[in-house]
């Protein structure tokens, strides 16, 4: 697709900021989508099934992932032969019958099976990703003075649309919450989701249509330089790097409403606690750049412990405005952090080929495995999730020390603007190189 929007040159000067606006808009609607219920469900599933057990919502978020890892190759294979706007409408559009059903599930087994459909349909959503990131490339390279700031400036902006997202997710899930009958605020979803499909029809049709790569000459083999074992611990590296940092996000979520609720906070402010690291995480992503050229490749570890630092202290919170300035100090690293793992996933896997899709792989793991460990940890404290999202982020200060050296360049055809997608959570790569992303 990014390929299609470079054969097919800038677009026309009234269209470019409409379609920007939408993809971003579909990137924050999956995202809102996926996670507004998400620091609810232990009491929705109470208030609507009666079920109090955390391991129901832990088995909920892992059926949900599976079925959503699964989806996203199917979509992308599917990305070779339909437009960007049919496919994405399609999702949209199965997306809002099924969250319209959702809002009645009359047990918990049906609601559990009616939202991996809806993940599934919504994976759709994730192949506006490269048509972001290629349109917003594009112009962010005639503004930047090297690749690397131009590399920089994609992945911050994809880290800003998640935190605003994921701000106005957890007001949207409270809200839904707060309704006499949730299950109105959860059929709801479907009037979204056609409204968006209307304005990707009208709108996203108009990139050009992906054209078949001519063949290539065979690349030439990777550079020896750095010898099969050294890369072999490179690309390890790279990828208990992501793990740790996928799972350190994805175990804190679950249960944090509770745990806050537990401390006085309420239900609306269990709510604007969950997300307060995104807000420290929006203030400090403005600094982006001149943290990374001040910090280089120690930005990671040094951001990675302020959020570990902030988790452990939350953990320790015995009050509310405690509890605020752990949260707040989490997210003052949280958004360094997030774009760091990402331009050392770059560095450490190039932008495409095998590398690339293993370690981005393997990171799906931490997301699979969280929500069963934080199902099973709380059991014996609400808070200790906290702490084990603190020793993860530890594990990737510790990891990270070492400079990943860049990996051997990409071919000349390979357009450089497609490794910036993978945000916080993982990407599957299917054929030709087309990433498709996934977010908790």
């Amino acid at each position: 697709m990014s390929a299609a929007r470079q054969a097919g040159g800038a677009a026309p000067a009234r269209s470019g900021l409409p379609l920007r606006a939408v993809l971003i808009a579909v990137i924050a609607l999956y995202l809102i989508a996926e996670t507004a219920l998400a620091p609810f469900l232990p009491q929705l599933f109470e208030r609507l099934y009666g079920v109090d057990d955390p391991g129901a919502t832990g088995l909920y978020l892992w059926i949900c992932r599976i079925v959503g890892l699964v989806a996203l190759p199917l979509w992308g294979l599917a990305a070779r032969r339909r437009p960007l706007h049919q496919l994405v409408a399609t999702g949209l559009c199965a997306a809002a019958a099924v969250d319209l059903v959702l809002g009645f599930a009359p047990s918990y087994a049906a609601f559990t099976a009616l939202s991996a459909a809806s993940v599934a349909a919504n994976a759709a959503l994730l192949l506006a990703y490269p048509a972001f990131i290629a349109e917003h490339t594009r112009k962010a390279a005639g503004e930047q003075s090297d690749a690397e700031h131009a590399e920089l400036a994609a992945v911050r902006s994809i880290v800003v649309v998640f935190h605003v997202a994921a701000v106005a997710a957890t007001l949207v899930g409270a809200g839904v919450l707060a309704l006499p009958d949730p299950r109105l605020g959860v059929s709801a979803f479907a009037v979204v989701d056609v409204v968006l499909a209307v304005l990707i029809l009208r709108v996203l049709r108009r990139l050009p249509a992906r054209e078949d790569k001519p063949a290539q000459a065979p690349a030439a083999p990777a550079a020896p330089a750095a010898g099969g074992r050294s890369r072999w611990a490179l690309l390890a590296r790279a990828a208990l790097i992501g793990v740790a940092f996928d799972f350190a996000l994805a175990v804190a979520r679950p249960f944090f409403t509770e745990f806050a609720e537990d401390l006085g906070s309420g239900s609306t402010g269990g709510a604007v606690l969950f997300f307060l690291p995104s807000v420290g995480a929006l203030i400090t992503l403005p600094f982006a750049r001149r943290c990374h050229d001040r910090f280089g490749h120690r930005l990671l570890p040094v951001a990675a412990l302020v959020c570990a630092g902030g988790f452990l202290w939350q953990y320790a919170a015995t009050s509310l405005p405690s509890l605020v300035s752990g949260r707040l100090v989490a997210g003052l690293g949280l958004g360094l952090a997030q774009v760091a793992v990402e331009m050392r996933m770059f560095h450490s896997t190039g932008t495409a080929g095998p590398a690339f899709t293993a370690v981005e792989t393997v990171r799906s793991a931490g997301l699979l495995a969280a929500p069963l460990i934080s199902a099973a940890v709380v059991s014996h404290d609400l808070a200790l999730p906290l702490t084990v999202a603190a020793a993860a982020l530890a594990c990737v200060a510790v990891t990270s020390l070492a400079p990943a050296r860049r990996a051997a360049a990409a071919p000349a055809t390979a357009p450089v603007a497609h490794r910036e997608l993978v945000l916080a959570d993982r990407a599957v790569t299917v054929p030709d190189g087309l990433p498709v992303h996934a977010k908790e």
